[in-house]
């Protein structure tokens, strides 16, 4: 990074043959920062570059780590052995903050030198009464000593700089270890876990659950090559917008499909739509597309037929099955959309159009599929925050155009 700028090492992805990735790369020493579509880089110095850099660390590392089993197509070199990105910058930004890890030791004595504790005072000594007077001839005062563990010193101070050869490019060029610090697994483990076991502190508890999380990803190798992303960005989509907008017992709205065969039913795997959405009375069936027609403009990217008359089928089964009529009464609409991602320069929301098919009459909501795209960078931000605000711009722009 050394006489480049951030911003020369950030590349937003084009999601177009192996130009796919999302994350962090960094081959031979060289970082690469790759955003996904619709992305747009702040403007500025690299201070800003930086906040987008973690808004997309944050992004992968809230629909990732173990959560990752469940995508099938997940990068291998997240889904095996996850870098512990987010422990780095914990650990650098501590660092920074704080210095090296220190034990606080209060130590009471008798004495005039230190602070005077009052309260043991009172509570172990004898006070002399001279003229109605109370006077405590002997004072228990406090001093406070610093302690430093050397053993736990070192393995701070490997920790620290393993951050630093990895994620200090976001901070500084230098790295404040210079030695090389040698890897003992099993001693370092059990030096952090007996702190952790041996403090109330959360604050310290923290700290030493990152060092633990280094400690056991980091073999011995010097290698400072690493890959911290996907290359199936889609999956994330989907999480993104499932989290922001979806309800969490969505199964319940799942239509299911059976084979009968010599008397005995058997139940298929249940049709999955990817998020459903309540607002008002009204029932929202989304289908996140992680598709290039917000950067292309390109009739190609939209959805297809079978992904149109899937929708059609989900909103057809919510509309007319007794059981939602049952809770949400007979007045609710039900809304099928597809959202893609764009940029919105500033924009959160745009109406593409409507998808349909000709084996309907097209007159009731949930047969005519609306295409909404989403700016990406804003879905990020408003998953951070916990913004509800996105769901009401949605239903708005819906009811614009129905």
């Amino acid at each position: 990074m050394i006489n480049e700028s951030i911003r020369d090492r950030c590349h937003i992805n084009t999601n177009v043959d192996s130009d796919t990735f999302v994350g962090i790369n960094c081959i031979n020493g060289k970082i690469e920062i790759c955003f996904p579509l619709g992305f747009e880089l702040s403007g500025g110095s690299d201070k800003e570059i930086r906040k987008d850099i973690m808004l997309l660390i944050y992004t992968l590392a809230s629909n990732s780590e173990k959560r990752l089993s469940e995508y099938s197509k997940v990068d291998q070199d997240t889904s095996k052995n996850i870098e512990p990105i987010q422990s780095y910058i914990y650990v650098i930004q501590d660092f920074m903050l704080n210095g090296w890890y220190k034990e606080i030791e209060n130590c009471y004595s008798y004495g005039m030198k230190g602070k005077i504790n009052w309260n043991r005072t009172i509570k172990r000594e004898q006070p002399v009464v001279s003229n109605n007077e109370f006077f405590y001839l002997d004072f228990i005062t406090k001093k406070t000593d610093v302690k430093q563990d050397e053993l736990f010193k070192r393995v701070h101070s490997y920790c620290i700089k393993k951050s630093f050869d990895k994620m200090g490019w976001l901070y500084t060029s230098t790295n404040p270890i210079k030695e090389k610090i040698e890897l003992d697994k099993k001693l370092f483990e059990s030096v952090i876990i007996e702190k952790m076991n041996n403090t109330f502190n959360d604050k310290n508890r923290e700290l030493f659950g990152h060092l633990l999380a280094i400690v056991r990803f980091c073999g011995d190798s010097d290698s400072v090559d690493y890959k911290y992303g996907t290359s199936n960005f889609e999956y994330i989509w989907e999480k993104m917008i499932d989290k922001v907008l979806g309800i969490k017992h969505k199964d319940f709205y799942f239509p299911k499909t059976y084979w009968k065969i010599d008397g005995q039913v058997y139940e298929n795997n249940s049709l999955l739509p990817d998020t459903i959405m309540l607002y008002d009375d009204d029932i929202y069936v989304i289908d996140a597309k992680y598709y290039k027609y917000g950067w292309k403009r390109e009739n190609k990217f939209l959805p297809e037929s079978t992904s149109i008359n899937k929708q059609i089928t989900y909103g057809e089964y919510i509309a007319t099955e007794n059981k939602f009529k049952k809770m949400h009464g007979n007045k609710y609409n039900v809304y099928n959309v597809f959202i893609m991602p764009y940029n919105g320069n500033g924009t959160m929301t745009e109406y593409i159009g409507d998808a349909y098919g000709d084996w309907k009459k097209n007159d009731k909501t949930y047969e005519v599929v609306k295409g909404i795209l989403l700016d990406t960078k804003k879905l990020m931000k408003v998953q951070r925050e916990r913004n509800e605000s996105i769901k009401e711009e949605l239903v708005h722009i819906i009811n614009e155009n129905v």
